[in-house]
């Protein structure tokens, strides 16, 4: 799950690191009460930076941060800002901050290497824009247990001294302190300033939560269903049921459980000629009610001429998917559904799509070949 800047800015915050101070709108006319109440208060002062709320990359680059030196001008650039689309995802809100001098900019980031099998920071002497380009990037594995010398090496393999490594340092732990605590695939802070004042702040977060580990961390209660920008519609409800889909261009939906298991068979069937229309893992564990929701899922793409469910079962119960075939079998009678069930409870499964006259594929092969037939 991808969070906004501010939420990111949010969590830096609760962890002690330092991030400007702001406020966020969501309508233009905004500016005239929370952003003059700011400034009455001196929490911020002209010239503000105005920066575009959007879950997606090359904000600058598309205009989605600008700078005022008023209120007449916030207010005319927040009525743009607010219509704008970066990507082809819309603007939700707009985090004002104040216009920062900055002495030098950092990047620093942790994130997982699965190459490796273990958490890595990644640090620039440089921020900013394109940092993957730069040549001057230091990456290091962190080890378990974590030790506070990691960070303050990370700091001087950037050529940092005195003071200023130890400020970096410091929220170099911080920031991995809160990627294990919150189950994170990514924090990233890009750029980490030094003000004129020497004062390292957080001016921009990128932070993104594990998917798998949402249903542990309490701070995340409720937020999927608005972070779900970008994804389709059926995309979306199969977050909402804990399923995971991505739609393609063909037109036989699949259904298997497992990763592993659902790529395989989207493999066979583009090698025997067919155009998988999506891909969907429903899980380890799909139970009936899951099971249908998927199948619902994929009938209503109007692309899909035949469903080919491919099912091992192990923690998943054939008879479980069976009772879910069954009704939903019943509910759409015309649907083309090719069935290969394997494993846990199998006999019992076959005994209850006996009744449905639910022919059984026992090999994977054979399954695609027939459900590529029924899509011509």
């Amino acid at each position: 799950m991808n969070l906004y800047e501010y939420e990111a800015k949010q969590i830096f915050a609760n962890y002690d690191i330092a991030v400007p101070p702001s406020i966020r709108i969501t309508k233009a006319e905004e500016i005239n009460t929370q952003l003059a109440q700011a400034i009455s208060q001196s929490k911020l002062s002209f010239p503000v930076t105005l920066k575009c709320q959007v879950l997606s990359g090359g904000r600058g680059k598309a205009g989605g941060i600008k700078f005022a030196k008023d209120m007449d001008e916030a207010e005319t650039l927040a009525k743009d800002l607010l219509k704008l689309k970066i990507n082809d995802l819309p603007t939700q809100s707009l985090l004002i901050e104040p216009k920062m001098a900055i002495a030098k900019e950092l990047y620093l980031a942790v994130t997982l290497d699965r190459n490796h099998g273990c958490a890595i920071f990644i640090a620039s002497a440089e921020g900013g824009v394109e940092i993957e380009s730069s040549h001057n990037v230091v990456t290091s594995r962190i080890p378990y247990p974590y030790h506070a010398y990691i960070a303050r090496d990370l700091a001087a393999a950037l050529n940092l001294q005195g003071n200023l490594l130890v400020k970096v340092a410091d929220i170099a732990n911080k920031l991995y302190k809160l990627f294990v605590a919150m189950d994170l695939d990514l924090a990233e802070i890009n750029p980490l300033v030094i003000n004129g004042a020497g004062e390292v702040i957080a001016l921009d977060g990128k932070v993104i939560a594990n998917d798998d580990a949402l249903g542990r961390q309490p701070y995340f209660a409720g937020w999927l269903e608005n972070h779900l920008d970008g994804l389709s519609s059926r995309e979306q409800k199969s977050k909402m049921t804990g399923l995971n889909l991505v739609e393609l261009s063909g037109n036989i939906g699949i259904l298997c459980n497992g990763a592993g298991l659902t790529m395989a068979t989207m493999d066979m069937v583009k090698e025997f000629g067919g155009q998988p229309a999506n891909f969907l893992d429903a899980g380890g564990g799909a139970d009936q009610k899951k099971t249908l929701a998927a199948l619902e899922i994929v009938q209503e793409n109007p692309d899909v001429k035949v469903i080919l469910l491919n099912i091992l079962g192990g923690i998943t119960a054939c008879d479980e998917v069976a009772r879910a075939l069954v009704e939903f079998i019943d509910k759409h009678p015309k649907r083309q559904i090719v069935v290969r069930l394997r494993g846990n409870n199998q006999q019992l499964a076959e005994e209850i799509l006996a009744k449905r006259n639910v022919k059984l594929f026992p090999g994977l092969e054979d399954a695609v070949k027939e459900a590529i037939k029924c899509a011509v």
